[in-house]
């Protein structure tokens, strides 16, 4: 690390250069120490300078940075009037500035800056000015250091945000082997920082943020690599990383399928089972394309659409390590819409080859999103993540016709019950070009095997009573409204909510599990589906939550909707690292959350819809090291005929255990002990005249 090997301006205006790239990156690739004190630090800068930092990083580099912090006229009222007693407003204006910055970040961003802060890279101050000075921090100083002693300072307007890249800002530069002025310089610009920083400097307050106050970043990092290991290697552009390649190499049927889709003018359907792949195969596929629109000079949009933010964050740490700077278009609109228009225009002009956006479907069919595409003129290619979820009439509506190239993924391509988007949706996207599914997968070694033992749950005769009845109503009203689709008749659809709750919260459900939990000597690495009904005001993953905890003493937790993302991520870091034995869910990891570490899964409740119970196999048969096989019990609920003579109507019985056995077969078919599977539902089959099925 040498600084003086570099030949830096004397001074740098945004009218002229590029700050980031002219001073910043360069500089922080050769220092090993850097100190700076400014009034705004912003989310944007961080990223733009990041491949510099992850020099500095992976240098052996430790940086220490006075920051300013938010304050209202209010606070500053109190801090001027009051100051003996404003304990409380610093500590609080502390912890409002880092969940600001927080809240501010980018997913990939936050994890990035999380790794900085556990790795001891990066130290925040927070600088409060008091005495004869009141208002903000504005100092906007930075001394960097590398080994052989030599230095380089700044001094100027230049603030450590995205703004200062578009505002008219400029700073003078110092270095120390230049004259001996600069050396006289950088060493009073030195002693300054150093003086607020340890709190000598008798107009300025410097607090150090609490624990609490770093935490949201840390965990952040906790799940992810460090990002400055890969982005320090990373090359102008996209590009296919190691780490997703086998000896170097796609997986047969990776290549095979980004291969039909490009043979296929770039559209296409990828089915491929749940853990094969497809984000990867999909990146790839993009990379190459960028690859190719750039060798024509041709600009590129890049859309990718998900159902949920979840699934976005985690497109968008993949497509960070191939070298994408996705922008994430969700949350509020002031949040992502002026960085994103700014990207078109670039591309637009010629400034840039290819831009990304990661949205989720409700933002993408918004009128602000529809508009920012509408602005879009060059390539556009349209990804739909788990596309079974647009097949809606809105959000067909809203897919994007402009979009020459596009790509749907699924595990489950097809809509259960509605042809007409499934058809929809295949003209859109194009011919299913790779169907790579769950057998492919297991037979390649790319899933695990897996052991299936089907659970019989007897509802009660009380309940068996209310399913008849149930039945027999949702029987007439589908005969009345017969012309109706299930999803405009609101009085059917609540009848059979009620029908599927019934089951999934079958009384003698939990009595089997808490039974079967009680068998087993380890309990690590377990999954727990649950339905999502209540009684009397209690959840039905709340009871069987306690009921765990209570009677096994089981180190267990719920994953739902009603828990934040953080609190989302530390249980599933949990989970995979043993501190946490058993997990409960109810539908938040159907689609896109992995948990590969998962040795067991009990299926308390699951709907008809194949999209719902192939996901939750494929989910629970990933692989992770140490894990060659699953096991899943299904708890399959059947209706208790002890009462009912062979003559009797039995059809309502029928037709729960038929709608169960859907399940049943698709579980059973690939599972080791299929045999043992099948002998465990024979005599229900042949009592109910079902062995047809």
């Amino acid at each position: 690390m040498n600084l003086s090997s570099l030949t830096l301006p004397f001074y740098v205006s945004t009218t002229e250069q590029d700050p980031i790239s002219t001073f910043f990156v360069p500089v922080f690739g050769q220092a090993a120490s850097y100190d700076v004190a400014v009034g705004y630090f912003s989310s944007q800068w961080l990223r733009d300078a990041a491949y510099g930092i992850a020099k500095f990083a992976l240098n052996g580099g430790h940086a220490r940075w006075i920051i300013a912090p938010t304050l209202s006229d209010e606070d500053r009222r109190v801090l001027s009037e009051n100051w003996q007693d404003a304990e409380s407003v610093l500590n609080d204006r502390v912890s409002v500035s880092f969940q600001t910055l927080y809240e501010e970040l980018t997913q990939h961003t936050r994890e990035a800056l999380g790794w900085l802060i556990k790795d001891g890279i990066i130290s925040f101050r927070v600088g409060f000015p008091y005495n004869n000075l009141h208002g903000i921090m504005h100092a906007k100083q930075g001394v960097f250091r590398d080994t052989l002693g030599n230095e380089v300072a700044f001094l100027g307007s230049y603030n450590l945000t995205g703004g200062a890249g578009t505002n008219w800002e400029a700073f003078s530069v110092f270095c120390s082997w230049s004259s001996e002025e600069s050396h006289a310089r950088i060493e009073e610009i030195g002693k300054s920082f150093d003086r607020m920083w340890e709190g000598r400097d008798e107009n300025l307050l410097v607090k150090e943020p609490h624990a609490v106050d770093l935490e949201p970043f840390v965990r952040s990092a906790s799940a992810v690599e460090r990002h400055y290991e890969l982005i320090s290697t990373i090359p102008n552009g996209p590009y296919i990383p190691d780490k997703f390649l086998d000896n170097g190499k796609l997986r047969p049927y990776q290549e095979d399928g980004i291969n039909k889709w490009f043979s296929n003018n770039g559209r296409g359907i990828l089915h491929m089972a749940t853990g094969t792949g497809k984000t990867v195969t999909a990146l790839t596929a993009l990379t190459r394309l960028c690859h190719h629109c750039q060798k024509r000079g041709a600009g590129l949009f890049i859309i990718i659409t998900v159902p949920y933010q979840h699934l976005a964050e985690q497109w968008a740490s993949e497509a960070a390590a191939f070298g994408f700077e996705p922008i994430l278009c969700y949350g509020g609109v002031v949040r992502w819409i002026a960085e994103a228009q700014r990207q078109v225009n670039e591309i637009q002009l010629g400034l840039r080859p290819q831009c990304m956006f990661i949205t989720v479907n409700a933002t993408m069919r918004d009128r602000p999103f529809q508009n920012l595409v509408s602005n879009m003129r060059a390539n556009i290619v349209f990804v739909g993540d788990e596309m079974h979820n647009l097949g809606a009439r809105t959000s067909l509506q809203a897919l994007p016709e402009k979009a020459g190239f596009r790509m749907g993924l699924s595990a489950t391509p097809e809509r259960a019950g509605d042809l007409e988007g499934t058809e929809a949706l295949q003209e859109y996207f194009g011919d299913e070009v790779l169907s790579f599914g769950l057998d492919k997968a297991i037979e390649g070694g790319y899933l695990c095997e897996y052991y299936y033992y089907p659970i019989l749950v007897y509802l009660t005769e009380e309940e068996n009573k209310e399913y008849e009845v149930l039945s027999r109503a949702i029987s007439q009203a589908y005969h009345r409204n017969s012309s109706d689709s299930i999803g405009s008749n609101d009085y059917l659809k609540r009848l059979l909510i009620k029908r599927s709750r019934l089951v999934g919260k079958a009384e003698n459900k939990l009595p089997t599990l808490l039974d079967l939990l009680g068998e087993k000597t380890s309990w690590s690495h377990t999954l727990v589906y649950c339905g999502d009904s209540s009684d009397n005001g209690e959840r039905y993953i709340d009871r069987a939550l306690r009921a765990i905890g209570k009677q096994l003493g089981v180190k267990a937790n719920k994953f739902t909707a009603g828990e934040g993302r953080e609190e989302r991520r530390r249980l599933l870091a949990d989970f995979s690292e043993g501190r946490l034995e058993v997990l409960l869910a109810i539908r938040c990891l159907d689609e896109g959350v992995d948990i590969p570490s998962t040795q067991t899964a009990f299926i308390l409740a699951s709907s008809a819809n194949p999209k719902e119970f192939v996901q939750r196999r494929g989910r629970v048969l990933r692989r992770a090291p140490g894990k060659d096989k699953a096991t899943l019990y299904d708890f399959i609920t059947v209706p208790n005929v002890g009462g009912f003579s062979e003559q009797g109507d039995l059809s309502a019985e029928r037709g729960l255990l038929k709608r169960e056995l859907m399940r049943f077969n698709e579980f059973a078919e690939l599972a080791i002990n299929y045999g043992e599977a099948l002998d465990k539902m024979r005599d229900m089959k042949v009592r109910l005249n079902l062995l047809d099925l």
